[in-house]
């Protein structure tokens, strides 16, 4: 049929179209802007569902992790309460035997860290760490000064943390609490708050991460009035422990051994909870992962798709059939038009 169309075709007939079909092949080789192909939409959905199974495994994961955390510490706990009591009923080297034995407990306490990734899932008071139930802040207080002490000249002080560095302007005469809020609002910049004072002596919060920087001092300058004036000196910082933390329990005299005793009964109280809540949430995640395992949420999807191949397989009607003859003849729709005359 090819052939037929070339020796039916006068040299005069075919001369333009020619030139017109040699203009569209080079019309047709010039770059076209690249075009994204779009992703299906069934396909996204399994990313997405692929997405959430993956942050569910990590979650369950750490679950895990923070769950073996827990009985350890619980484990650890029970021991140190046992020897607490046993010690208050013991004197001479038995009694600082036991002493010892818990000193030791009391220490890998302090030290054990339980983390996912490089991320802490309790904080430094043995509590669980979630969105909801963000880490206990570290609290401190300056030792050698107090900021927010009332003087009789103006003083600016200058505060250096790490890379930071800021500048309070504590005027004369002011009150207490006028002082307290100006370090407040400009100790924000550095991470560090001031909640509501319940002794005369101001104590700052901040978060694990700034408390790592300002723990060994805090670089300060000021004007003689609370700071010597001159150079920069390293403030010594005191650090606030809570019952709930290890650190802060005394195993000294019985008294102290007995209150010991009350903390650690109450820290066991807390552990149970968070071991239950714990269990209760995997559980939780677990049964989404299962469900999102099982669904079909594009099964609508897919159906479109394969009713669409459907109609694209049906028989190619008359013009696509000359649309492909057109292209593989190399000829134009002005000398097929005159075939069909």
């Amino acid at each position: 049929m090819v052939n037929g169309i070339s020796d039916s075709l006068n040299v005069q007939q075919r001369s333009q179209p020619l030139v017109a079909a040699t203009n569209d092949r080079h019309q047709s080789k010039a770059p076209k802007p690249a075009q994204l192909t779009a992703i299906p939409s069934h396909r996204l959905e399994t990313y997405a569902r692929w997405a959430r199974v993956t942050q569910g495994q990590h979650k369950i994961s750490a679950f895990q992790v923070a769950e073996q955390g827990l009985k350890q510490i619980f484990h650890l706990l029970k021991q140190l309460k046992r020897l607490a009591q046993s010690a208050i009923s013991l004197s001479g080297e038995s009694r600082n035997a036991q002493i010892k034995a818990a000193t030791s407990l009391q220490q890998r306490l302090s030290q054990l860290r339980v983390e996912y990734q490089n991320r802490p899932l309790l904080d430094h008071q043995l509590n669980l760490i979630s969105k909801k139930r963000p880490p206990a802040p570290r609290q401190f207080i300056l030792k050698s000064i107090e900021l927010a002490q009332p003087k009789p000249r103006d003083e600016r002080i200058q505060i250096q943390s790490d890379k930071d560095s800021i500048s309070i302007f504590l005027p004369a005469n002011a009150s207490k609490a006028a002082l307290t809020g100006h370090l407040s609002e400009a100790m924000h910049n550095l991470e560090i708050t001031i909640p509501a004072p319940h002794s005369e002596t101001t104590v700052f919060n901040c978060n694990d991460e700034r408390w790592q920087k300002i723990k060994a001092g805090i670089m300060m300058t000021g004007k003689g009035q609370r700071l010597p004036a001159g150079e920069a000196r390293t403030i010594k910082v005191d650090e606030i422990l809570s019952w709930q933390d290890p650190r802060e329990w005394r195993l000294g005299s019985n008294e102290d051994l007995k209150q010991t005793v009350v903390k650690i009964h109450k820290s066991l109280f807390k552990l149970e909870q968070q071991l239950r809540e714990l269990t209760q949430t995997a559980d939780k995640i677990q049964r989404q992962l299962h469900k999102a395992n099982k669904e079909n949420d594009f099964d609508d999807e897919l159906k479109k798709t394969l009713n669409s191949l459907e109609r694209l397989m049906q028989a190619t009607p008359f013009t696509l059939q000359m649309t492909s003859v057109m292209a593989q003849a190399n000829v134009t729709r002005s000398q097929v038009s005159s075939l069909l005359l």
